[in-house]
């Protein structure tokens, strides 16, 4: 007797999920997780609506592509979901969780976000300050610790204590003696007179979560959930390993491979990277939980519009040209489309992408347990998410390609 709940997981792994739902006796065009729903649209419209059909060619070329792109980029498990108004309109869940082929990737399968988690800080701290218990504005500098800190960081040598790139240019240290605002370091605007311009400094916005334990009453944990995880029906996603409400992301956990060109398959185990959350990084999260945040950003279910748009507004650099980066989050224009984004990575372990053309309707999350999804583009200075063949290819295939 055939047992089809191991051919659909083995045929996910190899396939798709999307795939694999059209071929599968139990065909379904719905996913749960935990309660709630993220509507999935057949590639091959079998679910008798016009629209599942509409992205059949794109959605073949793409697969196509991601197929190649883990093998080139040594990707042990890979995790991509492409949603278009909120529909997954393709999943694949690619490859191997284990070294030794015994693991296949799920849907459920969860990983190490790191700076997505900034997105999520973002959110968390927007929504704190409209309800009042914090003020964006307040000093950022009376963190307990600063004085110490700061001052490590700007005799470090790291550049983001200040230095020159290896292009020449000369980046600023913070002032270690303030004052600078909370508002400041949500938009990594601290290298020298606070909000005059961009330059990504994750170890400064890190302690975004400390200065909140510090003048709060509740742990960043709890306000990450109560803001963003609970409202989005997150519960399989952790903010951080301790997060016993999260069990079952630690429980689906991908470990983490390193590249290793003198192994025969090119990768090796990696130390698992540090796990506890922080405004900088944190989150472990499956393809599916970040689909579940994505819409609910997108259904005001996060934050309202009108904060949403704030989130996502960059400010004007001191020279009069907008910044990169707006609040916990790159923003950029792209051939006339207004596209979100946030990497992720954790050298020798996770890389991810989260990207959303909001006007457009389209989104792409992408995670990996290699950081073979990141690529070498300038996140310290600029917004140009374009420049990565992942996010460039779905840009080609879907958004540019859009069918009016």
């Amino acid at each position: 007797m055939i047992d089809h709940a191991k051919l659909f997981i083995l045929c996910s792994s190899i396939l798709g999920l999307t795939a694999c739902m059209t071929n599968s006796p139990r065909a379904s065009t719905q996913v749960e997780q935990e309660g709630s729903q993220v509507s999935v649209i057949s590639s091959n419209g079998e679910d008798g609506t016009e629209e599942s059909g509409t992205w059949a060619n794109e959605i073949a070329e793409f697969r196509d592509f991601l197929a190649e792109f883990r093998r080139e980029n040594k990707v042990l498990s890979f995790s991509v979901a492409v949603l278009k108004d909120g529909e997954i309109i393709m999943m694949e869940t690619i490859g191997w969780q284990d070294h030794d082929a015994e693991e296949p990737t799920v849907p459920e399968t969860s990983y190490l976000v790191a700076s997505i988690t900034k997105t999520f800080t973002a959110a968390t701290l927007l929504a704190m300050d409209a309800d009042g218990h914090i003020d964006l504005d307040a000093d950022f500098t009376s963190l307990s610790d600063w004085d110490q800190r700061c001052a490590w960081m700007t005799s470090s040598g790291i550049i983001f204590g200040g230095g020159v790139m290896d292009d020449g240019r000369k980046i600023e240290a913070p002032i270690c003696d303030g004052p600078i605002s909370l508002r400041h370091v949500l938009q990594n605007r601290v290298q020298g007179t606070p909000g005059t311009s961009f330059f990504y400094n994750p170890v400064v916005f890190g302690r975004l979560s400390n200065w909140v334990e510090e003048n709060t009453d509740r742990s960043w944990r709890d306000w990450m959930r109560h803001y963003v995880l609970n409202p989005a029906g997150m519960d399989r996603a952790a903010a951080g390993w301790r997060d016993a409400d999260g069990a079952a992301a630690l429980t689906n956990l991908a470990p983490p491979f390193k590249h290793a060109p003198e192994d025969a398959d090119g990768i090796e185990p990696s130390p698992l990277p540090n796990p506890e959350l922080n405004a900088s990084s944190g989150v472990i999260a499956s393809v599916l939980d970040l689909v579940q945040y994505s819409n609910a950003l997108d259904d005001g279910l996060i934050l309202t519009p009108t904060l949403r748009e704030e989130m996502w507004t960059p400010p004007i650099d001191a020279n009069g040209t907008v910044a990169p980066y707006a609040n916990g989050w790159f923003v950029q224009n792209w051939s006339d489309h207004r596209l979100v984004w946030h990497s992720g990575w954790w050298p020798d372990a996770y890389a991810g992408i989260f990207l959303k053309a909001p006007d457009d309707g389209w989104a792409l999350i992408a995670l990996g347990n290699t950081d073979g999804i990141r690529h070498e583009i300038d996140t310290l200075t600029k917004a140009q998410i374009e420049r990565s063949p992942l996010p460039a290819k779905f840009l080609e295939v879907f958004v540019e390609a859009a069918i009016e």
